[in-house]
């Protein structure tokens, strides 16, 4: 089998050098030998460079010969073959190409063909080369076989290489699909921010209404009893002012006068020992001071909770007598994170 493959593959080039021949020779010029340069053609069909057939019927008036055939026209017609000339140009691209795959296939120290390889070396050597110190104790092998070789060791790893291209081929199309569904993804979460502060921003207008309408209760509550105090203090100054009237009256009278109901009036006096002057505290009594803090405290969670988009969560209060409970129930991954401020 491996003969046969040789012997087709020989023919096959054998087959391409003698194309390549005829397509050199169908370029070149009968006059000069030379590839064809402005070609053109004449009455017969043959072709020559217009140079070469000009000179070669210079001094001809009639009967103008065709060098190759020798039939004669008898006027000078030259017509340009512009599609010879694309041949000529691809003829000379091909030589220049089988020169250099010649120059390549060369051993460029010996000169003789590179018709074996070695292993160690990983390179191409001719006999001369293989049988040499440098290369003696190696394992060489014909070109061919190892050419054979590594075709098919590069063939076993087309299919890796085509099933990882495929791979990364639909990793990227779906890469490229991913910043669309981000986009969604965003919204959605936005939206959902959104109706959350919402929500938030309503139930805190509805709880500073209710704060601002208990602080306006204790207000009216601590006015009503400073009114009430300040009257009461107003009774009491009035009646001591009486009682010191009524002593320094009976301080000025004679002794049977001043004698007569002393002793009701030592007791009023002993009475006022006992009196007590009450002051009405302004402080507030239901812990509306803690607010403030409580509340940019909260202010302060929240801003950390809008500068991360993914976490889930819920927030409300309770209510426990003059306490104000905010809790927070925070949602990331599969961890739940209770907050309570009160």
């Amino acid at each position: 089998m491996a003969e046969t493959s040789l012997l087709e593959a020989g023919a096959s080039a054998a087959s391409t050098a003698a194309a390549l021949e005829n397509l050199q020779v169908e370029a070149s010029c009968s006059v000069c030998l030379e590839y064809l340069k402005e070609p053109v053609i004449i009455e017969c069909g043959h072709n020559f460079c217009k140079a070469c057939i000009t000179r070669w019927w210079e001094d001809l008036e009639r009967d103008f010969p065709c060098p190759v055939c020798r039939k004669t026209s008898r006027y000078r017609s030259l017509r340009p073959n512009r599609q010879l000339g694309s041949m000529v140009e691809i003829a000379k691209q091909l030589q220049a190409v089988k020169r250099k795959i010649r120059d390549e296939s060369l051993c460029p120290q010996h000169h003789e063909a590179l018709s074996l390889f070695c292993y160690e070396d990983q390179e191409a050597v001719c006999l001369i080369c293989a049988i040499s110190h440098t290369h003696r104790a190696h394992t060489v092998v014909p070109l061919d076989d190892a050419t054979q070789e590594y075709k098919e060791k590069l063939q076993k790893c087309l299919e890796p290489l085509e099933q990882k291209l495929q791979e990364i081929t639909r990793c990227k199309s779906s890469e490229e699909k991913k910043p669309g569904e981000l986009k969604r993804l965003v919204e959605s979460r936005r939206q959902q921010i959104l109706k959350e502060f919402e929500e938030l921003h309503r139930r805190l207008d509805e709880e500073q209404q209710v704060l601002l309408s208990r602080l306006e209760e204790e207000e009216q509550d601590i006015l009503q009893r400073l009114r009430e105090n300040a009257a009461h203090l107003g009774d009491m100054r009035r009646d001591l002012a009486h009682l010191a009237a009524e002593v320094e009256g009976k301080c000025l009278q004679s002794g049977f006068e001043m004698l007569k109901d002393v002793k009701s009036t030592l007791e009023k006096c002993e009475k006022v020992k006992t009196m007590e002057v009450t002051s009405v505290s302004i402080e507030l009594e239901k812990n509306f001071s803690n607010f403030p803090r409580q509340y940019f405290a909260l202010r302060k969670i929240l801003k950390q909770l809008i500068g991360e988009l993914f976490p889930i969560f819920f927030f409300f209060f309770l209510k426990r007598e003059n306490f104000l409970i905010f809790i927070f129930l925070v949602f990331s991954g599969h961890n739940i994170f209770v907050c309570m401020w009160c």
